[in-house]
C-alpha cells in the first residue's frame, strides 16, 4: 500500500452531500468553521468567496470546485456586497425542502458537501493542506479522472434513484481524494508533507514506516533503505515531514495501536507487538507518555 492510501485508510475519511440545488439572486451564505472539511462544486453561473485570508473576493465560475480541507470560516454569494444568511440553519431549511433562495429565475446551481476525518489521530497530511483548494474547470479538463468523479458526483445527487445516498457518499470520498492527488500534481509545495510525498526517497522512507511499523527502524536503517547518508536523511526528512523520523515512526505506531485497542479484542500483549514492542512494559509507558492515558484506561473508556 502506498503512504497516501494508508494515510486515507487510517483518517477513517468519511464524506456526503448537504445538497445540490438552484438560487435566485440575491442570495449568500455565511458558513462558520467547523471541524468538518467543507466543499463546494459551482455547476451553473458565477459567485464570490470571502474569508478573513482574503485581500479581495474571490470569483467561482461554473465548473470550479472549493475545497476547505480546515473547515475555515467563508461566506459564498451571488455578491460580494449581498447579505449572507447563517450557513447551519440554512443548509437545514434546503434539505428540508424550504430553500430560502428560490425565485421565478435561478441562475445558479451549486452542490455543497463534506469531509471528515478521524480528529484523534495526528495527521501532519491534513495539516499540510492550505486553507482552501480551488479547483477550475481548466485543471479538470487536463485531469480526466477529477472530471469524471465531479460529473458523476452532480449527476447523481441531482437524481432520485434507489442506492443514491450510499453512491453520492461512496464517490465523495474518492472525490477528496482525487482533489488532493491534483494538488499535489498542480503545486510547488515547498518543504512540507506533500513534498515528502513528492520526494522519491522520503516517500520511500514514509512506505517503510507505514508498511513495517513494527519492524525495528533506526535512522541508520532507514536511511540505508534509501540510499541516503544518515545526517543527510535525518534533515531531509525533518524538513519535509516537520518531525524527526523516530517521532514519525512512534504516531505511528501510537496511532495503530490506539486503533487495535479500539477496534479489537486482542490482548495489549499481541497489540505491543504488532507495533514494534517487545516488553508489555514499554509499550504502556509509550502509549501513556503519548496519548497521556494508559492502553487500559482508553479500551474500558
Amino acid at each position: 500500500m502506498d503512504v497516501l492510501s494508508d494515510i486515507l485508510t487510517t483518517m477513517h475519511l468519511r464524506g456526503s452531500v448537504y445538497f445540490s440545488t438552484c438560487f435566485c439572486s440575491p442570495w449568500g451564505l455565511d458558513i462558520e468553521k467547523t471541524d468538518k472539511a467543507s466543499f463546494h462544486i459551482i455547476e451553473q453561473g458565477e459567485c464570490w468567496l470571502q474569508m478573513e485570508s482574503l485581500s479581495e473576493p474571490k470569483k467561482l465560475v461554473a465548473g470550479d470546485i472549493l475545497v476547505l480541507p480546515h473547515g475555515t470560516k467563508h461566506q459564498i454569494s451571488d455578491r460580494p456586497e449581498s447579505s449572507c444568511l447563517n450557513g447551519q440553519d440554512t443548509v437545514k431549511r434546503i434539505i428540508s425542502g424550504d430553500n430560502p433562495f428560490v425565485g421565478s429565475q435561478d441562475n445558479f446551481n451549486i452542490l455543497c458537501g463534506y469531509f471528515e476525518f478521524a480528529h484523534d489521530q495526528q495527521l501532519p497530511f491534513i495539516d499540510s493542506l492550505p486553507e482552501v483548494i480551488h479547483l477550475t474547470q481548466e485543471h479538470r479538463n487536463k485531469l480526466c479522472r477529477l472530471d469524471t468523479v465531479m460529473t458523476l458526483i452532480v449527476n447523481e445527487a441531482s437524481m432520485e434513484q434507489p442506492g443514491k445516498s450510499a453512491i453520492v457518499d461512496r464517490v465523495t470520498e474518492v472525490l477528496f481524494i482525487q482533489v488532493v492527488r491534483a494538488y499535489i500534481q498542480l503545486q510547488n509545495h515547498g518543504d512540507n508533507y506533500l513534498a515528502a510525498l513528492n520526494d522519491k526517497q522520503i516517500a520511500s522512507s514514509l512506505a517503510l514506516i507505514h508498511q513495517k511499523p513494527e519492524q525495528d527502524w533506526t535512522i541508520e536503517s532507514l536511511a540505508a533503505e534509501v540510499g541516503m547518508s544518515r545526517s543527510v536523511f535525518a534533515n531531509r526528512f525533518h524538513q519535509l515531514v516537520g518531525e524527526t523520523p523516530m517521532k514519525y515512526l512512534l504516531a505511528q505506531r501510537m496511532n495503530i495501536a490506539k486503533r487495535l485497542i479500539s477496534t479489537t479484542k486482542d490482548s495489549l500483549f499481541n497489540i505491543a507487538e504488532q507495533v514494534g514492542y517487545h516488553s508489555d512494559s514499554s509499550f504502556k509507558k509509550a502509549f501513556k507518555r503519548f496519548f497521556n492515558e494508559t492502553p487500559a484506561s482508553f479500551r474500558n473508556t
